[in-house]
């Protein structure tokens, strides 16, 4: 099959591109070049750019568009909500126009910040959303016009695992930090469902194959806070957990609103697909097995 993957160098985007060019024709785009290989051609350009967008769809004619490219910073939308709206909006309706027009498939890659975190509880997808900040409105706007079509595909999941390039996701963030000792302050009172990104990619691989449409949330199978999240890398790493602090996010201030609970029920695309979506600790055993293969080290022994 012809893949489209918008933020493909980014940790989802490494992640899918590895694992779907084994089978499949890859079209990746991003502000830069990510992993190459066979079956991977590179178009680095702004998707905000919606001209040269639409030529490098007219050109790619795809069968699938996973669209991963977002402004993950929330702080950052916060501050430049032009910019959030033309990437999560604008980019999105061009992409879903041309697929809607031409048979073409779209997942689109959204996130569990949609709600406003006042529930007891995971999320399901029929729960009503309100979300707090620029870049979850945005990305919920782009989720109304994936709804729209026949042939799409929304996901909300958290993500955790390694960034193949220079930055650091939470994980790493939190490795690192109990790697050097460093003093790490977590929320004991924020919850989300971490879901590996090799684990999302294979989900994702498992839905181009057998497609699903509509709405679904695609997260780890269980909620834990931050804090604990903290401990559990410690124990499965062999760490020592003293830097560790229990703070609450009420205490921090933030340019932009977050929610306390996250957390995502993702039962129905699991009984969709009939497969286990594996827990936050199996998750934290996916980045160690990577670790121990010495593929990242260098990134936390840095």
């Amino acid at each position: 099959m012809k893949i489209g993957i918008t933020g493909a160098s980014g940790m989802l985007g490494s992640s899918l591109t590895m694992l779907l060019s084994k089978k499949n024709e890859i079209f990746a785009t991003s502000r830069n070049r990510g992993l190459e290989g066979k079956n991977i051609e590179w178009n680095c350009f702004d998707l905000t750019d919606t001209v040269t967008l639409s030529n490098w769809l007219h050109k790619g004619k795809f069968d699938v568009v996973i669209h991963c490219a977002a402004i993950v910073n929330v702080d950052v939308c916060e501050d430049n909500p032009d910019d959030a709206i033309a990437l999560h909006i604008r980019a999105t309706e061009v992409i879903k126009n041309y697929l809607n027009s031409n048979g073409g498939r779209l997942i689109y890659i959204s996130t569990d910040s949609v709600f406003d975190g006042e529930k007891q509880g995971s999320y399901c997808e029929s729960h009503s959303t309100n979300p707090l900040n620029v870049y979850a409105k945005t990305k919920l706007a782009g989720e109304k016009l994936i709804q729209e079509m026949d042939n799409g595909l929304v996901l909300r999941t958290n993500i955790i695992g390694w960034i193949h390039n220079d930055g650091s996701s939470f994980a790493e963030w939190v490795l690192k930090g109990l790697t050097n000792n460093m003093p790490l302050s977590l929320f004991h009172d924020v919850y989300f469902s971490p879901l590996h990104v090799d684990d999302l990619s294979l989900i994702i691989e498992k839905i181009i194959k057998k497609p699903v449409f509509g709405l679904y949330h695609c997260a780890g199978k269980e909620s834990i806070s931050k804090y604990d999240f903290g401990y559990k890398i410690a124990e499965i790493f062999h760490l020592d957990s003293e830097s560790i602090n229990r703070v609450s996010v009420d205490n921090m201030v933030f340019k932009a609103s977050r929610p306390k609970n996250m957390a995502l029920n993702s039962s129905r695309l699991s009984d969709k697909l009939r497969c286990t979506i594996p827990s936050a600790k199996g998750a934290v055993i996916s980045m160690k097995r990577q670790y121990d293969s010495k593929q990242f080290m260098k990134k936390i022994n840095k």
